[in-house]
């Protein structure tokens, strides 16, 4: 009887230390916990690809802007001179002004003084010089669109395509992060569980050693509980150098401004799994529009619509190509009085002009056009085939999801029962119905279903966010 109450007594002690010590540890000074949108906002905002998803965006908004500079008005300037023997053979002098439109037209204005001995009929204008003003515009190719026109309206399209480049790199580095997060979070559960599994085995071997000095025990069970605290131990130094190199791993993620990288330290934690929720529940018809919504939402789609709309508008650009290239000009011309530009002017005072011009069988227009419809073919099949891989991974990743929400669910529930099943085996050992050895087996396979519920509990965060990633919305709104 006496036997009994001293390890009663002995486990009470036991289970009390072994509160405290958990407690203690959950409570250092000085640590803080990352959580995952502490974290994923460092990432996002700091990271360098992060940053250079930003430059991304800045090259669209820099092209359309260089596209702009072609519907720019530009002055011009011709002047000729020549002098030979003390005699001015002709001055020549042209200058005016151009200003672009966006369908085609030139709008110009001009000014012209010639004089010389020797200057040609055509070049002769009245002593204070003439003005001139008028339109240029087409009447075959470029009526409808242009090379200027085109190229800005491409520089549009590429600029929508960089903010979605820029949410697909986004979107690609959450996803490589959160999954070295949560597998940094598994080792650091996994580490704290077994640390808590050495203290019980150390407190055991200590209580063992005790009982067999003083005739309780036999040497055996002191050798048995040793191995057991080694085993452990052993674990213990496996996970502690798994979580050493995953910290390192994940260090690689976490920048600072001016592209300061940091650098995580034994005062900065992962959570428990016992502080995280579960990701999401969704019922069965949530998906579908999810799978609708694809084609407006997922940038790696838009990218490639993108791209498609780009072919057709540089296949209506070699459609334009095969009309004959027509331009007609018309100026009014006026010789100014003094200061007044505009107090001669007549319409019987004119210059038109007339071009016409076309390539006799068109072969490089066509050749051009027939390599553009097979690009466009092209860029539509490989949407239909990203469209389908994309769909497939959302659907993949969903039921993943749901697989490992059932499977934690019943994991939860066996970790549950071996401690009960512990805990009967502790106590039939307090009335010394049960040995050592089983002790040992049950807490081996409490360890080792808390390890698999760790595991799966990670799986399913990785799932959630590879369906996130999938989706092309992990961490972004």
């Amino acid at each position: 009887i006496m036997r009994k109450m001293r390890l009663r007594l002995k486990n009470k002690i036991f289970a009390l230390f072994t509160f405290i010590l958990v407690l203690y540890s959950s409570t250092v000074k000085g640590q803080k916990t990352l959580e995952i949108d502490e974290f994923l906002r460092l990432v996002g905002n700091y990271h360098p690809i992060s940053l250079a998803s930003e430059i991304v965006l800045q090259k669209g908004e820099a092209t359309i802007t260089k596209a702009r500079g072609s519907f720019d008005p530009y002055a011009k300037l011709d002047m000729n001179e020549r002098n030979f023997e003390s005699k001015e053979y002709y001055s020549l002098l042209n200058a005016g002004l151009v200003i672009p439109t966006w369908y085609g037209i030139e709008l110009k204005t001009g000014y012209e003084a010639n004089t010389g001995e020797f200057l040609n009929a055509e070049n002769t204008v009245p002593n204070s010089g003439i003005w001139n003003a008028g339109i240029s515009a087409p009447l075959g190719k470029g009526l409808f669109i242009d090379k200027r026109r085109a190229t800005l309206k491409d520089a549009k399209l590429y600029s929508n395509a960089t903010i979605n480049e820029r949410r697909i790199m986004k979107n690609d580095l959450f996803y490589k992060a959160t999954t070295e997060y949560w597998e940094w979070v598994n080792l650091w559960n996994q580490q704290k569980s077994l640390e808590e599994m050495v203290t019980v085995a150390q407190i055991r071997f200590n209580a063992v050693t005790s009982s067999f000095l003083l005739g309780d025990k036999p040497a055996i069970d002191t050798l048995e509980a040793k191995i057991q605290l080694q085993n452990r131990v052993a674990q213990l130094l496996q996970v502690n150098q798994l979580y050493k190199n995953q910290t390192l791993e994940l260090s690689t993620f976490l920048w600072y401004e001016n592209n300061t990288p940091l650098e995580i330290t034994d005062s900065l934690t992962p959570p428990l799994f016992s502080t995280i929720s579960a990701p999401f529940n969704h019922s069965n018809d949530s998906l579908l529009p999810i799978l609708n919504n694809l084609n407006s939402a997922h940038p790696e789609l838009l990218v490639n619509q993108i791209d498609i709309q780009r072919l057709e508008l540089e296949k209506r650009l070699k459609i334009e190509s095969l009309k004959p290239n027509i331009r007609v000009q018309y100026n009014i011309l006026n010789e100014p009085l003094g200061n007044d530009v505009l107090a001669n002017v007549s319409p019987n005072n004119y210059k038109w002009g007339l071009s016409i011009s076309t390539p006799i069988f068109l072969r490089k227009e066509r050749g051009d056009l027939r390599l553009t419809n097979l690009k466009l073919n092209e860029s539509e099949l490989k949407l239909e085939l990203k469209r389908v891989q994309v769909q497939n991974k959302v659907i993949q990743y969903y039921n993943e999801i749901e697989f490992l929400k059932d499977q934690v669910a019943l994991m939860e529930n066996v970790v549950s029962n071996y401690i009960l099943l512990l805990d009967g085996e502790r106590e039939k050992f307090n009335f010394g119905s049960s040995s050592l050895f089983l002790i040992n087996s049950r807490e081996k396979s409490l360890i080792e279903s808390q390890l698999k519920l760790m595991t799966l509990k990670t799986k399913h965060q990785k799932a959630y966010y590879a369906y996130k990633w999938a989706r092309g919305s992990n961490g972004l709104n």
